[in-house]
């Protein structure tokens, strides 16, 4: 063994630390493109209307309010599977009477975008356009945690 060489043990120790830190940059890049990817959660519609996110509420009354609306949900889920079905047979005529005006190509290029349409958020908000879910019926709107 030459006089210059490292013993063992620090060859054992660099190497260890290498892999430890192989798998820290990995896992740490892992979380950043997870949360990158990861969809955004869009905040909660203001109640009613109203302007609430202007208001510069404190965290309690937030809290006060969000209970309020949460506690009101059921009422506009159930407008709102009362309605859908209404809105969405006017749709279905207003393109129906559209596609009278449209040339074949025309007609051809509408069904094809409405094919591409993105699929429907997954929390909240009125229905997107397009065909109704299987069933024709909306589903409840999820709770927040």
């Amino acid at each position: 063994m030459a006089f210059d060489d490292p013993p063992k043990s620090r060859i054992r120790a660099a190497t260890a630390l290498v892999i430890v830190g192989t798998f820290l940059a990995g896992a740490a890049a892992g979380a950043g493109a997870l949360r990158w990817a990861s969809p955004r959660r869009p905040p909660p519609p203001p109640p009613m209307g109203l302007p609430i996110r202007e208001l510069g509420l404190s965290v309690e009354q937030e809290a006060k309010v969000t209970e309020i609306t949460e506690r009101h949900r059921d009422e506009l889920d159930a407008i709102l599977r009362e309605m859908y079905p209404k809105v969405r047979a006017v749709n279905d005529e207003v393109e129906k009477e559209v596609r009278t005006v449209l040339t074949a190509d025309q007609q051809k290029r509408l069904d094809e975008l409405k094919a591409r349409r993105p699929p429907p958020m997954p929390r909240g908000g009125p229905p997107p356009p397009g065909p109704p879910p299987p069933g024709g019926e909306l589903p409840a709107l999820p709770r927040r945690p």
